[in-house]
Formats: structure tokens, C-alpha cells, sequence
């Protein structure tokens, strides 16, 4: 008997490749957008303690009501608009899902921007807009608000992933209230590496969400993301989240930083930041290579050559230190992104230099 059962398939997955990336075994892992400082080993037993108390057997909460209170406490807001999600890529298809009403909803993105907007909008049968970013990698106004124009939702990340450009915050606010029957999500992901730039406190606006997530500040194992939202569209986002997404574990071990750790995670930020200064350096000593201003954990450098950019991520990986090609993103030609590494791995990331002759 011949079987159609593909037919029941989204058209709109046929384009689409898979996000799947074999687990990177390197000396330097240089191309993840990770704060690798290692935390010190007493406050990993603490955090070991606390994972040996969770009972394996046993759901976690539903919606991780203990870390919520917690982050309501951090961002003087009410935990109910606070919605938890394995990493922000829950959160993004939450907030697709839950705004999904029209019957093409409309994403508008720059780019380039985290392929997870995108990806995951054509998933569910959005429309996407892409709106490229001028020659400094900054928003360009007038073909933002064109593209806004009957859309549902904007996702503009500020920092934004993988440029490292922080938006005028100015061109967000009017964009905000120029589109006020659209939902503009500012994705923090990496403000903590650009210090008094958030936006949170002074857009305020009913048609902004906010998200975060751990994975950037030295948590990336724990896979715990949140969107801050209106009250009704954080009540929204929770009837299509589903139960126990988040795991006991990694509420435990997120809670622990938050309330008593902080300082600690500071420490681990204010590392990275210091190995970003020298990247930009180093870098900036490179004949024929511009670095551009970064508010994140990684540098964005473009070379006049682009197969030069090619050829410099050979040599390093040759040397077993990976960084990132994304020479083939939109206005993104000839550039490489490097991401922060611990001490070490910059160590090794200079002495490549001084042997490449790309």
C-alpha cells in the first residue's frame, strides 16, 4: 500500500536546512558567542551541591516560579510578565506562535541578525522581511519603517548578533512609536558586554517585549532564556508555552547565580569584556582589516580581501582554534567573527599572527 503521509508536511520546511553543529573539540573555541571563563571551583560545589538535591524522579515547576520571582526582584517588574524557555530559541516560537493570528503574519528583521528569528518564523508560515543594514552595520530608518508597515513582529537585537552593533537607541524609540500595532521584541542577549546601553526602563511601550537569556553570561550549558512582556501577551505566551519546559536543574542552577552569584558572574563578564578589548587590538594591528565597534562577546572584522578572510580562518583552524566565517551574510563580505576566548585560548589566538601571511 503506497502511503502520502508527506503531503501532511509544511511546504515551508523544504527550504529550510537544520541548525545541527557536531559538539566543537578545539584548543581554542573561538566562533560560539560564549563566555568560556571557567567559574571558580567553589562556587561549581555549591552549584553541584544544589543539583544533587533536585529529585530526578520528580517534574520540575511548571513555569520556574521560584526563578521568575527572582528575576521579577532583578528587573523591578512583576513575575507574571516573566516567561521562562529553553534557551531563547523557545522564546522566539513562543512569541511566533502566540502572534501568529493573521493568515500570513508578517516578520521584519534586519540583517543580518540571529538566524533563529527567521528560521523559525518560515517554520510557522511567516512572511519575512529583511531589511539590510547600512554600510556601518547600523539600522537604516527609512526602509525599516516601510517594511513595519502591516507587519506583526520585529525582532531587533541589541546588541545584535553577529555584527556586535548596538542600534541608535533614538531610531528604536521612533520606530517603536511609529508601528504601534506592532510587537517589537528587543533581544538583550548581550547587553551585559555593553554596560548602561539597555533599553530596559526607558522603552516602555505596550507593544514591546523584552527577552534575555543565561546561555551569554557564563550559563550556556543550562539552556535558560525568559521574555519580560505586557501582562496579556506574557499570559499568552504561557498558554502555548508548554509545561516543565525548563528543568529542575537548570532553574536551580540559574536561581543560585542570580541571587547569590552575581558578583561571581560579574567578574566572569567584566574577563571577557577585557579579552574583547584585546581581540580589537590584535586584530586592529592587521594590515588591510577593519574592526568594528563591538557591544558584545565577539569582534566583527572585515577584510579588504575576502579571500583573506577565508585564508585567516584556515590558517587558525590549521593551528586547531576556530572563529567564524559569515562572509556569506548580507553586507557582511570579508568578515570574520571572533568570538571572546579565556586567556589561553587569546594566548594562542596572538601566536597564530605572527606566522599568518595570508
Amino acid at each position: 500500500m503506497t502511503t502520502n503521509w508527506r503531503s501532511h508536511l509544511r511546504p515551508s520546511l523544504a527550504a529550510l536546512s537544520v541548525y545541527d553543529m557536531p559538539r566543537a573539540r578545539a584548543r581554542a573555541r573561538m566562533h560560539a558567542n560564549e563566555n568560556p571563563e571557567p567559574w571558580p571551583p567553589e562556587v561549581m560545589a555549591e552549584l553541584s551541591r544544589l543539583v544533587g538535591e533536585v529529585e530526578l524522579g520528580r517534574y520540575p515547576d511548571t513555569s520556574g516560579r521560584e526563578l521568575r520571582v527572582a528575576l521579577g526582584e532583578h528587573f523591578a517588574c512583576d513575575p507574571a510578565q516573566i516567561v521562562l524557555g529553553n534557551g531563547s530559541d523557545e522564546v522566539i516560537s513562543l512569541l511566533l506562535v502566540a502572534l501568529g493570528a493573521a493568515t500570513e503574519p508578517v516578520l521584519v528583521v534586519p540583517a543580518p541578525s540571529f538566524i533563529m528569528y527567521t528560521h523559525s518564523a518560515r517554520v510557522l508560515g511567516y512572511a519575512v522581511r529583511e531589511v539590510e543594514l547600512d554600510d556601518e552595520l547600523m539600522l537604516r530608518p527609512t526602509p525599516m519603517h516601510a517594511a513595519l508597515e502591516g507587519a506583526t513582529i520585529c525582532f531587533l537585537a541589541r546588541p545584535n548578533n553577529p555584527t556586535g552593533t548596538v542600534w541608535d537607541p533614538a531610531v528604536v524609540h521612533d520606530l517603536v512609536a511609529s508601528h504601534p500595532d506592532v510587537v517589537f521584541v528587543i533581544d538583550e542577549a548581550y547587553i551585559a558586554y555593553a554596560p548602561g546601553r539597555s533599553l530596559w526602563g526607558t522603552l516602555r511601550a505596550d507593544n514591546v517585549a523584552f527577552m534575555g537569556t543565561f546561555s551569554k553570561v557564563g550559563l550556556a550549558a543550562i539552556r535558560v532564556g525568559y521574555a519580560i512582556a505586557q501582562p496579556d501577551l506574557a499570559l499568552a505566551l504561557d498558554k502555548v508555552r508548554h509545561p516543565y519546559n525548563v528543568s529542575q536543574t537548570s532553574i536551580a542552577v540559574a536561581h543560585a547565580v542570580l541571587t547569590r552569584f552575581a558578583e561571581t558572574q560579574q567578574t566572569l563578564v567584566d574577563r571577557a569584556i577585557a579579552q574583547r578589548e584585546r581581540l580589537v587590538a590584535l586584530l586592529g594591528d592587521l594590515e588591510g582589516v577593519r574592526v568594528f565597534e563591538s557591544g558584545a562577546n565577539f569582534v566583527l572584522a572585515r577584510f579588504r580581501q575576502p579571500t583573506r578572510a577565508s585564508s585567516f580562518v584556515a590558517h587558525l583552524a590549521a593551528r586547531d582554534i576556530l572563529v567564524k566565517d559569515v562572509g556569506a551574510l548580507p553586507k557582511l563580505a570579508g568578515c570574520v567573527r571572533i568570538s571572546v576566548g579565556t586567556q589561553d585560548e587569546t594566548d594562542a589566538f596572538a601566536a597564530s599572527l605572527a606566522d599568518w601571511r595570508g
